[in-house]
């Protein structure tokens, strides 16, 4: 087998599941082309007794190859590396998803069945400031999708430009949730006609507080105001590294997304 391929690719091949032997004969064929299973196991080092039931696995199962059935004897091509990682993932996920649902709906009830703390950590963000660069982080981090819960004029002037830069990266499902009074005041006008050109944007009559939440829900940061807190402090931020908090608080912002009304600037 060919000496150019570096070590740390075998490595990556172990990390998704392919054996030893597996690696030898796909780079063997990636590296020679097309060979039969005499040929491969010569190549590749992988004893003739055993490359029959590999290249069976590889094939059928993991579909990394594929066999010509049609030439005698029968040669094996390896599949390009970008079809079969395509496949590779789907299979893991499928695997996963079959076994994590089965490990919750056997499990969950046994561990529901106790009373049992969970520890989590509970990050409170005091101050105007401190609220803001703390949203500002995750803006500045998302990769797939940024919702925006506002009822501050402030807020969305501030996050503004960090989300015009979010969409020039690609963020690209970008929304704003606004309390219906915002668009009887004409101080928040001009900043909603400017997320108008990002984002969709819907009205509610009630809204309590601000959210970021980021990825769908990989992240999120809630920020209530002074109006909670008359004559203690003026913003309170909570976050936590609990598994549930995102998606929980897109859940919820689904739920007040959906049934809100659509925004008519013009």
């Amino acid at each position: 087998m060919s000496k150019e391929i570096p070590d740390n690719v075998k490595d990556s091949l172990r990390a998704i599941g392919l054996t030893d032997y597996e690696i030898s004969i796909y780079l063997t064929l990636i590296s020679k082309g097309p060979m039969d299973a005499r040929e491969l196991s010569e190549a590749s080092g992988v004893p003739y007794s055993r490359i029959y039931n590999i290249l069976t696995q590889l094939d059928k199962e993991k579909m990394w190859i594929i066999k010509e059935e049609e030439s005698r004897p029968s040669r094996y091509f390896a599949k390009s590396p970008d079809e079969a990682l395509i496949i590779a993932k789907k299979q893991y996920s499928d695997s996963f998803n079959e076994h994590s649902n089965r490990i919750i709906q056997m499990l969950s009830p046994i561990y529901q069945s106790h009373d049992t703390p969970i520890k989590i950590a509970l990050y409170i963000h005091r101050g105007r400031d401190v609220c803001i660069n703390k949203a500002l982080s995750l803006i500045n981090l998302a990769k797939n999708s940024i919702y925006l819960v506002s009822t501050k004029l402030d807020f969305l002037e501030v996050f503004y430009e960090d989300i015009k830069k979010a969409r020039a990266r690609g963020v690209t499902d970008l929304r704003l949730l606004v309390e219906a009074k915002a668009l009887d005041d004409k101080n928040f006008q001009p900043i909603l006609k400017k997320y108008d050109s990002l984002c969709e944007i819907k009205w509610r009559d009630q809204i309590f507080g601000s959210a970021v939440i980021v990825d769908e829900g990989e992240d999120a940061f809630i920020i209530l105001s002074e109006s909670f807190f008359p004559e203690k402090m003026s913003y309170f931020g909570v976050a936590t590294d609990h598994v549930a908090f995102g998606p929980a608080s897109l859940y919820y912002y689904d739920y007040l997304y959906k049934s809100a009304n659509i925004t008519n600037l013009d």
